[in-house]
């Protein structure tokens, strides 16, 4: 009786920690920014990838290689899906490995689960989010990132900027994910110097 009693009050206790107002706020943020990171990287993926075979403009808009896109897009997928054709281009030009085009599955689902079950991570003391998994996405992302500010830098786009190297080039989606980042884990801080002083 003395274990179950023991057990009860340590279950009541975690739950009364879980549920407190800031790691509900920690949980919602953190939910928000991994679906953010997750939408940067569909982005840099399947529009990245669609850009590289832009060939122009007109009076009705972007003019794409079509035939080209189908043919090393396109075909590397046999439903052809945009995003699992997309990511397999950038493995073979070596933009990310292998490892990471299969870690976005996991990254994927965990996205899923956060975002159409948050109650149970919120609420449930068996489910938290996966912060490697949050790493591993910001990884593949700068990767990524990094891959287009080559590609901008082999034709030449960074010329007028004089002597810019690689790593002094911050793109615009980094800046943005960095920033929702800073202010997550200020809030994180915040919270923890209120649960200080209460």
């Amino acid at each position: 009786m003395e274990n179950f009693t023991a057990d009860s009050e340590q279950l009541r206790e975690r739950l009364e920690a879980k549920l407190q107002p800031w790691r509900i706020r920690a949980t919602l943020s953190f939910a928000g920014l991994y679906q953010l990171t997750h939408e940067l990287i569909k982005t840099a993926v399947v529009d990245g990838v669609r850009q590289f075979y832009l060939t122009g403009f007109d009076e009705s808009g972007s003019i794409y290689d079509e035939v080209a896109y189908a043919e090393k897009v396109l075909a590397l997928d046999p439903r052809r899906r945009l995003f699992p054709a997309s990511l397999r281009w950038l493995v073979e030009l070596e933009a990310i490995s292998a490892g990471q085009a299969d870690r976005l599955d996991r990254i994927y689902a965990h996205r899923h689960e956060l975002t159409h079950e948050l109650g149970k991570y919120i609420v449930d003391l068996d489910f938290e989010p996966d912060m490697q998994l949050f790493v591993d996405a910001l990884e593949i992302l700068r990767d990524i990132h990094r891959f287009w500010t080559q590609v901008e830098f082999d034709v030449g786009t960074f010329e007028e900027y004089g002597n810019v190297s690689l790593d002094d080039v911050t793109p615009g989606p980094i800046l943005l994910l960095q920033m929702c980042v800073d202010a997550y884990v200020e809030g994180l801080e915040d919270d923890g110097s209120d649960q200080a002083r209460a």
